[in-house]
């Protein structure tokens, strides 16, 4: 028996706009800019890395696998699959959020029916007991606004912006393409 769990799960961005990626190599925190309709798509292929069993193959042979779809890092110019870049923090939220669908279907589907099922033996049978606690719920927490900690770059080769550490003075490289652009050469890109 499969049954498909599915839940919205809302990600905080700052002021501008902004949505906080952390590098899978050197762990370094920055932000992207994506436009409302592209952040709901985002997150909705992206959540599939966190599931328990590999989803059944739906897609069309011409659309491209999430997986397939890499970024580059602004600081260390590494590349990774689209769903590696997940900070801490947003890692630990999307785990106790699927904890607690798991404690919600482990007590309703088998806990809860095995306590009434030996709760009141009929005339006549043997008295077996079932002694069991529930699996709890955690509440999943991240914050529920993001900071303004960092400053816009922009990417004249995507024509995108990104944010990056305000001490930053090394190559950026285009989170979307890998493009190098050398913040000194270019002057300085930030801007609102």
């Amino acid at each position: 028996m499969s049954e498909m769990v599915e839940t919205d799960i809302s990600f905080p961005l700052d002021g501008d706009g902004f949505f906080r990626r952390e590098c899978p190599f050197c762990h370094k925190e920055f932000k992207v800019l994506l436009e409302k309709d592209e952040l709901v798509d985002f997150i909705q292929k992206h959540k599939d890395s966190f599931m328990i069993e590999p989803k059944e193959e739906t897609m069309e042979s011409d659309d491209v696998e999430c997986s397939d779809i890499e970024f580059t890092c602004p600081y260390c110019g590494q590349r990774a699959p689209a769903n590696h870049w997940w900070t801490q923090e947003q890692i630990a939220y999307i785990d106790i959020v699927i904890q607690n669908i798991l404690a919600k279907t482990v007590n309703e589907s088998l806990i809860r029916p095995l306590k009434r099922t030996f709760q009141r033996p009929s005339s006549g049978q043997v008295s077996i007991r079932f002694e069991s606690k529930e699996m709890k719920y955690q509440e999943p927490w991240i914050s529920p606004e993001e900071t303004n900690d960092m400053k816009i770059f922009n990417l004249p080769c995507c024509q995108r912006k990104i944010k990056i550490e305000e001490d930053w003075l090394d190559i950026v490289y285009c989170f979307f393409c890998g493009f190098p652009h050398n913040k000194h050469k270019n002057g300085e890109t930030n801007s609102k």
